[in-house]
């Protein structure tokens, strides 16, 4: 089995607008037991059975769930392939519904001397789960941006220190280039940092620079 997290060594990883604005929603209101009554969200690897078709999850949770018939989900284009999403189904049927693309980035060292950009962007959760560093952000974005229009996001790891009691601590900077784009629209997306398992029992501490200036947010690893 092929196992396609989607890392990037480089220090970007390339968004495009097309694809954050892409969003799972429900499009349609049905009141009492309807279709969406029993609907869940989430994170975990989605398998694909064949290009662009899911058979079944793996919840951050630990726990597998095999869906009624095949999921469309256009940008997994690989076969027999693990993929990182946000997935939404029936709870109770296990019929799919639909899954979000969540970005999979490994840290990368800074290069000496080139220096790295931190446009302002928003984070609105910070968390450990399924191995992975979850992040959730929003990027502002302009009106009719096209899929050659994209911002840049990234993970850049800043060096390894030690707490007061022992502990190790991995300093992480979320890096951000909003490429001259306009700001006018909010933008929300998933990113996911693989976790070795000689980091058990670190923490880490994440640096990124928010519109509402530098902020740090602090994750322990089980």
């Amino acid at each position: 089995m092929n196992l396609e997290l989607k890392s990037w060594s480089s220090l970007f990883v390339m968004i495009a607008l097309a694809w954050a604005l892409g969003a799972c929603t429900v499009d349609e209101y049905e009141s009492g037991d309807s279709r969406y009554s029993y609907m869940r969200a989430e994170f975990g690897m989605i398998h694909t059975s064949e290009a662009g078709k899911t058979d079944y999850l793996l919840t951050d949770d630990g726990d597998s769930v095999a869906f009624d018939g095949l999921g469309m989900v256009g940008w997994a284009a690989g076969a027999d392939s693990m993929y990182r999403a946000l997935v939404y189904y029936d709870v109770s049927t296990s019929r799919f519904f639909s899954a979000k693309q969540v970005l999979v980035v490994t840290p990368a060292k800074p290069a000496p001397g080139k220096s790295v950009s931190t446009d302002p962007l928003t984070i609105e959760s910070v968390w450990v789960g399924g191995r992975f560093l979850n992040i959730g952000f929003a990027v502002k974005a302009g009106n009719g941006d096209s899929i050659a229009s994209s911002q840049q996001l990234g993970l850049m790891l800043e060096g390894n220190t030690m707490s007061q009691d022992g502990r190790r601590i991995l300093n992480i900077r979320l890096v951000h280039d909003q490429n001259n784009m306009p700001e006018y629209y909010t933008v929300r997306g998933y990113m996911s940092m693989p976790l070795a398992s000689d980091m058990k029992g670190a923490s880490i501490r994440l640096r990124a620079n928010t519109y509402k200036g530098e902020k740090t947010f602090n994750s322990f690893i089980p």
